[in-house]
């Protein structure tokens, strides 16, 4: 029951923010096409850039991104806002960033975002960046 929203929540991911490929290439998102999720609490939504490195983080990432975030910031778990999923993007200007993600209450066949935090401030940041994106990527920061 629980693997059952959770992988209806993991393709509605998938397809929100355009798939996930293989882990080298430098968009692990592909498609060329921009990608936008609304916020969970009606604030601006966000847009991947079809040029953005953005990836979906598998299951036992995210669950350890959100372990490390409900560590640094409590209220998180306080307040139900542990995420069902997460994306790890590279925003321009701003640096990588983890953005938590849930089921949309709006709309149920959706997902919206929560909140974004530098992912800057994470050890577990840079193994994942060579994860997703090569050694490349995780050295030059880019």
């Amino acid at each position: 029951m629980a693997c059952r929203s959770f992988c209806a929540l993991s393709l509605l991911v998938a397809v929100a923010t355009g798939g996930v490929d293989a882990r080298e290439e430098t968009r692990p998102l592909p498609g060329g096409r921009a990608a936008t999720i609304e916020s969970c609490v009606g604030g601006t939504p966000i847009t991947f850039r079809p040029d953005d490195r953005r990836v979906w983080l598998e299951a036992v990432d995210a669950a350890a991104v959100a372990s490390a975030l409900t560590r640094r910031y409590p209220i998180l778990d306080r307040d139900g806002l542990l995420p069902d999923a997460i994306v790890l993007w590279r925003k321009p200007v701003d640096g990588w960033l983890f953005v938590t993600l849930l089921a949309n209450p709006g709309k149920p066949a959706d997902v919206c975002f929560t909140a974004t935090f530098s992912a800057s401030r994470f050890e577990l940041t840079a193994p994942l960046l060579v994860k997703y994106f090569g050694a490349g990527v995780a050295r030059d920061g880019a």
